[in-house]
C-alpha cells in the first residue's frame, strides 16, 4: 500500500525519467555482457574488422565463410557462377595477444589465386578505453599487408589503417596473367600517373593499389542470450548481419554492399555472406 501510494505521488515525467534510465541500464548491461567472436579473417571483431580486445590464453575458434557471386569472363564476356571462402583459425597465445591464420580462395568460373595471411593482434592493458594494434600479414610478397589501430568498446569501436609493401598493378598488364597485390582491408584505387620508367617522357600510365589510409568501424551488439546484431565498415565495404551463438558453435549471415575489388575483377556478387565457426 505504502509503495502505491509513493508511486501514485510521482509525477508522469519523472516515472518516464526513471523508465528511461532503467531501459539504458539494462541495455548497456546486455551491450557489454558477450563474448569475442572471430571474424572471417580470424581475428576477433565484429564481421571482418578486428575489434580492440583479443582471446582469452589457450581460447580459440576454427572459422569458415562463403559469398557466391557471378563473374564476367574478359575474353568471351560471359557471366559464370563463382564462389568466395574464407577459412581461419585463432589463438589467444600469451596475455593480451592472438595469433590468427587464414586462407582466401575460389571455386567455381573465379580464375583467382589462393592467397594465405597471418594475422597477430596486441590488446594494449586499459580497461578505460581499450585499444588495440592488429596486423594482417599475406603470404605472398605481391599482396599488401594491412596494420589497423582500434579502440572503443564491443557495441561500438573505431579506428584507422594503412596498406604497406606489395605489388602495383600497372598497364599493359591483364587482370590474372601477371601478379599484382591486393589488401584484405581499404579500397582499391586506379590512377593515372606520369611513367616512371620504360617510356617516353609525359606519358601517362595508368596504376592500381590498395588505399594507402582508411577509416574501419564495428560493433556486436546483444538482442538477447542467443543473438547478435553486427554492422562494420572496412574501408571498402559496408556489412550487417547477426550472429546466432551457443556453447561452442556460431553461426552468422551478413548483408555486404559491393567494393572495389568487385569492380576491379568484373564481379557482382550475392551481397550475403554466411558464416560458421568453432569455439574451442
Amino acid at each position: 500500500v505504502t509503495i502505491l501510494k509513493a508511486s501514485r505521488m510521482i509525477s508522469p515525467n519523472t516515472k518516464a525519467t526513471i523508465l528511461s534510465v532503467l531501459f539504458f541500464v539494462i541495455g548497456v548491461t546486455n551491450i557489454f555482457a558477450d563474448d569475442l567472436y572471430s571474424t572471417m579473417h580470424g581475428l576477433t571483431g565484429a564481421i571482418m574488422t578486428p575489434s580492440p580486445f583479443s582471446r582469452r590464453l589457450e581460447e580459440g575458434t576454427g572459422v569458415y565463410s562463403v559469398n557466391f557471386f557471378e563473374q564476367r569472363d574478359p575474353s568471351t564476356l560471359i557471366q559464370e557462377r563463382g564462389a568466395h571462402h574464407w577459412l581461419s583459425f585463432n589463438a589467444g597465445v600469451m596475455r593480451n595477444v592472438e595469433f590468427a591464420s587464414g586462407q582466401e580462395f575460389f571455386t567455381g568460373s573465379a580464375n583467382r589465386r589462393r592467397r594465405y595471411f597471418w594475422n597477430l593482434k596486441y590488446s594494449f592493458p586499459n580497461d578505460s578505453l581499450p585499444a588495440a594494434i592488429s596486423a594482417i600479414i599475406p603470404g605472398s610478397s605481391h599482396d599488401y599487408t594491412s596494420i589497423i589501430a582500434t579502440f572503443g568498446w564491443k557495441a561500438f569501436y573505431a579506428g584507422l589503417g594503412t596498406n604497406v609493401s606489395g605489388t602495383e598493378l600497372t598497364e599493359p598488364r591483364v587482370l590474372g596473367e601477371l601478379p599484382f597485390g591486393v589488401a584484405q582491408f581499404g579500397g582499391y584505387r586506379m590512377v593515372r600517373r606520369k611513367a616512371t620508367s620504360g617510356m617516353q617522357q609525359n606519358v601517362l600510365e595508368v596504376v592500381g593499389r590498395p588505399d594507402e589510409i582508411y577509416p574501419v568501424i564495428g560493433g556486436q551488439v546483444n538482442l538477447g542470450n542467443n543473438i547478435q546484431w553486427l554492422y562494420d565498415y572496412n574501408g571498402d565495404i559496408f556489412s550487417s548481419g547477426f550472429r546466432l551463438s551457443f556453447d561452442t558453435t556460431t553461426f552468422q549471415i551478413v548483408w555486404n554492399s559491393s567494393g572495389d575489388y568487385d569492380k576491379l575483377f568484373l564481379r557482382n556478387q550475392d551481397n550475403i555472406t554466411a558464416s560458421a565457426q568453432y569455439r574451442f
